[in-house]
């Protein structure tokens, strides 16, 4: 889901919008992995047992679901995280 991100100490080369499009794309991406591990918590308060069968393979696609879903809800404007976070590192 999270590509790595790699720190540009040499950035004053790079052109400022491909910076802030790198920083805008990393906090999405943080943001996405907060939701990810909001949506986790979440469905732990949740009793088991409804559509989706508690094995192996049940865990697996309610795991690969959250983090699709996460990173839906990041791409959509999300909870705000994201762009609170770009607009303190950009500044």
């Amino acid at each position: 889901m999270v590509n790595g991100v790699v720190l540009d100490r040499g950035g004053a080369g790079l052109h400022k919008d491909v910076r802030e499009a790198r920083l805008k794309r990393a906090c999405l991406e943080f943001e996405s992995l907060f939701v990810s591990h909001m949506l986790k918590a979440m469905r732990k308060t949740v009793s088991e047992g409804g559509l989706i069968r508690e094995s192996n393979e049940g865990k697996i696609f309610k795991s690969m679901f959250d983090e699709k879903l996460a990173l839906e809800i990041a791409q959509s404007g999300g909870i705000g995280l994201g762009e609170m976070l770009f607009e303190q590192i950009k500044g």
